[in-house]
């Protein structure tokens, strides 16, 4: 009998910290707080890096509405040392303690077993092969009848060829260039994938779950002060350093919201082509490399979005226009000689974005 005995695993439960960074949307907070603190499993610590103009009254609004709860989950609750998401994200990522970190938006609202589902596959994965574990985006809060992945199959079944073509080429993936080899895709742990946790590329900052000390050693690009839009690919791509990405389909994350801004497109795309550029910069070994890979980036998606925007009928052609701009502009980041990037790059951003985006 004793032959059919398992060997016992190196187990040891883990507790997590939820961090969020937020401004000016109590309203969308005071919710995702709700459903953190509704969770099956529920994190060891809060911490909330407000940098709103009225955050001691925010504070207290959340210090109040979940009185009865503060007892078991401990809040940090804290002003913005710098108002921008990569600098508020690692003064969060500070302040946690735990071993792993959900690193939320102000607007996700987790369903009531998110937690419990993705602390089961790092807890499963006792080597430490994982660094990052993200949600899965659903359309709901509530949990369906079945599984929310269940019909995805389908959807995609009743797209046209062009359409699941095009989807294909502009995955998070797809926009982002690698700084050196391209993120391993490999399966999962044979003790993780029997939770149904499964390979995955580069996550979305709203869906992001890590090991804390493989962050430390990561953080989040400060670079990118203002508008930072790369910044969740920068980071999940430097994390996979450390360890295998994965997602968890059972996991639910609700986008409350979807930070729909108010920039034009041909801006938004314009600051999104620079920060790749200005990223590379800062954490590319071979520049002259990284300046051919985004030129056929660039060129690439100068193409499809020649297509794409006149099949929308944006006959300016906005973000096409702003892929050929990176084209031309490569020499300029890449190889113009400057004594601090990271400052030139910070006014280039206060010139691009206005007084809108400053502290």
């Amino acid at each position: 009998m004793l032959d059919h005995v398992l060997p016992m695993q190196d187990f040891r439960m883990l507790n997590w910290t939820l961090t969020i960074c937020t401004y000016n949307r109590p309203h969308f907070l005071v919710e995702t707080l709700r459903h953190a603190l509704r969770q099956t499993r529920l994190p060891a610590e809060i911490v909330v890096v407000d940098a709103s103009d009225d955050w001691q009254g925010h504070k207290a609004q959340m210090e109040e509405s979940f009185a009865d709860q503060w007892g078991e989950v401990a809040l940090i609750y804290v002003p913005a040392e710098v108002r921008s998401l990569t600098f508020q994200r690692n003064q969060a990522l500070r302040l946690a303690s735990s071993d792993i970190v959900f690193s939320l938006d102000d607007d996700i609202y987790l369903r009531p077993d998110a937690a419990e589902k993705i602390m089961q596959g790092y807890e499963a994965d006792t080597q430490e092969e994982i660094a990052m574990i993200a949600g899965f985006f659903v359309d709901g809060v509530e949990t369906p009848p079945e599984s929310g992945s269940a019909a995805a199959p389908h959807a995609t079944n009743r797209k046209g060829c062009l359409r699941r073509f095009l989807e294909h080429q502009l995955t998070l993936d797809s926009h982002f260039v690698p700084y050196a080899d391209p993120v391993d895709r490999g399966e999962a742990p044979a003790d993780v994938s029997a939770h149904n946790i499964v390979a995955n590329g580069l996550v979305n900052g709203g869906r992001t779950t890590f090991r804390r000390k493989f962050a430390l050693e990561s953080g989040w690009s400060e670079l990118l002060r203002y508008y930072a839009t790369h910044e969740d690919s920068d980071f999940s791509y430097r994390m996979s350093y450390h360890g295998r990405l994965l997602v968890a389909p059972d996991a639910g994350f609700f986008h409350a919201d979807g930070n729909e801004g108010t920039a034009s497109r041909y801006r938004v795309n314009t600051i999104r082509v620079r920060n790749l550029m200005a990223l590379h910069v800062l954490h590319s070994p071979n520049k002259p490399r990284s300046a051919l890979r985004l030129a056929l980036s660039f060129g690439k998606f100068l193409l499809l979005y020649l297509l794409i925007d006149s099949l929308q009928r944006r006959f300016t052609y906005p973000t096409a226009r702003a892929y050929a701009l990176g084209l031309l502009q490569i020499p300029q980041f890449l190889f113009w000689p400057r004594t601090d990037f990271s400052n030139w790059y910070t006014a280039y951003q206060e010139e691009m974005y206005g007084t809108r985006y400053k502290s």
